[in-house]
């Protein structure tokens, strides 16, 4: 996905802040979140078709833990879960080359990934003590064009149709990736 058409599908979802998870974002970060966990996840399931043309119906556990620094840098560990299969992968802070990552915005906390083709944004608000968190979370295509991803076993889908649920939003102190 080009710049500009990224810009595009960032903007229909909504997003108009950084696409970091480096420096930029580190002055962001709200002082209730430092030295913290936020664990996130929801569920996608619908209809996709594989390279071959096979079309599949799928349903998928995704996971996304962010570590908040003291310095206020957020590092990301995410994974998505379908059958057997597992997907994992980590971001440091300025990782990611703007096409993933998390972000601050207010008492928010961002998340972007670009797919092949189309995009998914989640959003985790905050209660005012940063103890209890929701989610929010959105999966867009640009114009008539299909969401294009990988699933968990790492091959390419064309997705048909796609549904989110059970979105769970939660905080804990320290550094989960450190368990």
């Amino acid at each position: 996905m080009d710049v500009q058409s990224m810009r595009r599908l960032l903007g229909m979802l909504g997003f108009t802040g950084l696409l970091v998870a480096g420096p930029a974002a580190a002055g962001g970060a709200p002082s209730g979140l430092l030295n913290k966990t936020v664990t996130m996840s929801w569920s996608t399931s619908g209809t996709a078709k594989r390279a071959d043309g096979t079309n599949v119906s799928f349903s998928n556990v995704n996971t996304r833990l962010v570590y908040v620094s003291s310095a206020g840098r957020p590092f990301l560990r995410a994974q998505v879960r379908g059958g057997k299969k597992t997907r994992e992968g980590e971001l440091a802070p300025g990782e990611g080359g703007g096409s993933r990552g998390v972000s601050f915005q207010g008492d928010k906390l961002v998340g972007t990934e670009a797919f092949a083709s189309g995009a998914r944004r989640y959003v985790a608000s905050f209660d005012a003590s940063f103890s209890s968190c929701s989610l929010s979370v959105i999966d867009a295509k640009e114009g008539s064009a299909q969401i294009k991803r990988r699933g968990p076993d790492g091959a390419m889908y064309e997705i048909s149709s796609v549904s989110t649920g059970s979105p769970t939003c939660s905080i804990q102190t320290g550094n989960a990736f450190a368990h």
